[in-house]
């Protein structure tokens, strides 16, 4: 079922695309596009999906829904996918914020060129969690239990620590970004959105909830502390050149 609602996004957003059209696509006017995911079995790091072909590497060999199948198969929800002998899963809890693959990226395309923006989009800020040494030792032991007597509650168990070590992740590589030693680079184009309160109390399978995240995040969008960092965005998108070595 979510292979047909993929290839039915597919079809409706793009016009006159196929259901199976193929993620490469060259032409030059194009933005050049990647999402990240994970080849199972296989150490090293995340897998880029490209539109575009590099120096080094061709786009990917697959169709947009396969791409966007293998980064949705998060673990407990979906199975991973067979693509080319070689299977797939979603980024897992190391890719889930790729901007450090994005910035990797450009400087390997545009060795020479300066970035002009980069704004990374987050899912909403989990709520402080307080854990000792002894979370993980009794978190496996209650799992074990749960696992025989209410597989159900195991699962929704799984999928509750799955989301906060996505969260935790995406937060962690934030401030990799922000405080690393070369941030010269980003200095004052660099933004994270990302809305504070609410959004952790939704659920991955909770799609009912769509209205809740719309109202969250135009909420937090809206909010006058915003206004000035939506401004700076906004000029430099138009204008990427102008982009400023002064912070926010």
């Amino acid at each position: 079922m979510l292979i047909t609602e993929i290839k039915k996004v597919v079809s409706s957003s793009c016009q006159g695309l196929s259901p199976d059209a193929q993620l490469k696509d060259l032409r030059p006017d194009l933005c050049h596009t990647f999402v990240v995911s994970s080849r199972l079995r296989a150490t090293g790091g995340a897998i880029r999906m490209r539109t575009y072909d590099t120096l080094t590497e061709d786009a990917f060999p697959a169709c947009i829904w396969q791409a966007a199948r293998a980064t949705s198969a998060a673990p407990t929800f979906f199975p991973s996918i067979l693509i080319d002998d070689d299977r797939y899963g979603d980024g897992g809890t190391g890719w889930n914020n790729p901007t450090k693959e994005a910035i990797a990226e450009v400087h390997n395309i545009w060795p020479t060129r300066s970035i002009g923006c980069v704004i990374s989009i987050g899912t909403g800020l989990e709520e402080a969690l307080q854990l000792n040494d002894k979370s993980e030792e009794l978190s496996t032991f209650i799992d074990a239990i749960l696992r025989k007597t209410s597989p159900k509650l195991s699962f929704q168990v799984a999928v509750a620590e799955y989301c906060v070590k996505c969260l935790t992740s995406c937060e962690i590589t934030h401030r990799e970004v922000a405080d690393n030693p070369e941030r010269i680079i980003l200095d004052g184009n660099y933004f994270r959105l990302n809305v504070p309160q609410g959004m952790s109390k939704i659920g991955l399978d909770e799609w009912d909830k769509l209205e809740d995240m719309i109202a969250l995040t135009k909420s937090y969008m809206t909010h006058p502390d915003l206004s000035k960092l939506k401004q700076k965005i906004a000029k430099l998108l138009q204008n990427p050149q102008i982009a400023s070595l002064s912070s926010v």
